[in-house]
């Protein structure tokens, strides 16, 4: 019984984040909405992890803003106008807990935003990063996460490149985009 509860929880939640990469389909946006956009990676010592992974803002538990890379690496999904930070990193069943505004992104009006073209060095440890499911059942594993969610997170090294003129020519050719795109680089607290 205690297996199947586990299975069912696994399967509600990939259904749940599967409906939406969090990628826009179009450039319309509301007044207080902006659009980012980036190159990124995620590097796992001396390999690239590919583009099954994706990243959560502002919070770890909701994912009310959280996007897939595209099969480029490529993310561009809007959100609301102001500061924002990457507070979390999930990859199959693992998960990475960034420290609040250590990563920030700041868009200051509704436009377009390029970040960067941005490496995260994660030496991922199935160990320590494994997403916690353990004794207690469905319940268990629910208080598991929430439990993970509160905590500060882990600093890791950040390679950022301005890499403008390629990512915003890919960016207008996915969109048929005439629009003036600003470059805001994800800054990096110290």
């Amino acid at each position: 019984m205690k297996r199947i509860l586990k299975t069912l929880v696994i399967v509600i939640c990939l259904v749940f984040t599967s409906c939406s990469t969090g990628r826009i389909v179009s450039l319309d946006r509301k007044t207080n909405e902006a659009i980012i956009l980036a190159k990124i990676q995620i590097k796992n010592g001396d390999s690239f992890i590919g583009n099954k992974w994706n990243f959560l803002l502002d919070e770890r538990l909701w994912a009310k803003w959280a996007v897939w890379p595209d099969n480029e690496n490529y993310i561009y999904m809007k959100v609301p106008v102001g500061e924002h930070f990457i507070a979390l990193l999930q990859y199959k069943g693992l998960q990475k807990n960034i420290p609040d505004n250590y990563l920030t992104i700041d868009t200051k009006e509704n436009g377009i935003y390029y970040l960067g073209d941005i490496v995260i060095h994660w030496p991922i440890n199935s160990k320590t990063d494994g997403a916690n499911y353990s004794s207690g059942g469905a319940l268990g594993g629910a208080l598991g996460t929430i439990a993970a969610s509160k905590q500060g997170g882990t600093s890791l090294d950040v390679d950022i490149v301005d890499n403008y003129d390629e990512t915003t020519a890919y960016f207008k050719s996915k969109f048929k985009c005439d629009q003036t795109i600003y470059k805001s680089l994800i800054k990096i607290k110290k």
